[in-house]
């Protein structure tokens, strides 16, 4: 799909625009454009698995190993998960641009853009607690003490009582989290890549993934679909043949692991290609 405007090409390129850009374009999307993010994210992995599947395992561990540093893990991974998500998703154009990535393109945000990527992290952790806050509406603060402590590390926390906790209170929590999600879903790659400030990607974020909502509920339906309803099938299936349940996990588990999450990753950087596209540039999938 072509947008027709005055705007040269070259203004819309990642590395092009700066702070003073203008903000980027959106296109029309589509329920079925969220099921082709997912097939060219594919496509895009099969280009080099290696890379991909290095990249996405790197950005795991890094994470899952700063969740450990004491207190200030959670605040840690929060500030660094942005970051970490440019590199994998640089590693994604850059297959795309059939450049030779390195194993090291994973570390491509700790650059010029480091602070207000690490602002954007911890501004996310900050609203995230804040809709949390908002269960304590109905459960008197049960849920929350319980993420709060264990954000602190305090070991051996017995899980809330079913009973204490409010349907009512999840519903609000989940509501309030929705726009927050939409904000900080493209915030990442326009301060990165476009150098918005983060008010200013914040907003045109929300603005590009409420009218791209179509098209990411595709995407979810698919990562459903693939990552969820047909491994379950299968291990169903392979279960009631009698097969020992240690092979079914290797046979199934670690490959959904090893595959569909690149491929998330990738389709995701597709999305973005789509979502805000410059606006004489035409959206192009791997096949």
């Amino acid at each position: 799909m072509r947008l027709r405007s005055q705007t040269p090409p070259d203004l819309w390129m990642p590395e092009a625009m700066n702070a003073g850009g203008q903000p980027p374009g959106t296109q029309a999307i589509r329920l079925q454009d969220g099921w082709r993010w997912f097939h060219s994210g594919f496509a895009r992995y099969r280009r080099n698995p290696v890379l991909m599947m290095f990249w996405v395992m790197t950005y795991w561990t890094l994470l899952g190993l700063l969740g450990l540093v004491p207190v200030l893990g959670d605040m840690l991974v929060a500030a660094l998960a942005p970051v970490l998500l440019i590199g994998v998703l640089s590693g994604c154009r850059a297959l795309d641009q059939e450049t030779p990535p390195s194993f090291t393109v994973i570390f491509s945000g700790f650059g010029a853009r480091l602070q207000p990527l690490m602002g954007l992290g911890v501004l996310h952790f900050l609203l995230t607690l804040g809709a949390l806050a908002l269960t304590a509406v109905a459960d008197g603060g049960v849920l929350l003490q319980y993420m709060v402590r264990g954000m602190l590390g305090m070991p051996d926390l017995p899980m809330p009582n079913p009973e204490q906790l409010s349907l009512t209170g999840l519903v609000l929590a989940l509501f309030a989290y929705v726009p927050i999600m939409l904000a900080f879903a493209y915030a990442p790659l326009l301060v990165a890549w476009r150098g918005f400030g983060l008010s200013k990607a914040l907003f045109f974020s929300l603005i590009a993934s409420w009218r791209a909502g179509l098209g990411l509920l595709g995407f979810l339906t698919a990562i459903l679909m693939y990552g969820v309803l047909l491994p379950s099938v299968v291990m169903m299936l392979l279960s009631a043949l009698g097969v020992d349940a240690a092979l079914v996990t290797s046979l199934i588990v670690v490959p959904v692991i090893v595959v569909v999450a690149p491929t998330v990753v990738s389709g995701f950087y597709t999305s973005y290609t789509q979502v805000l596209a410059g606006p004489s540039s035409e959206t192009r999938f791997p096949q």
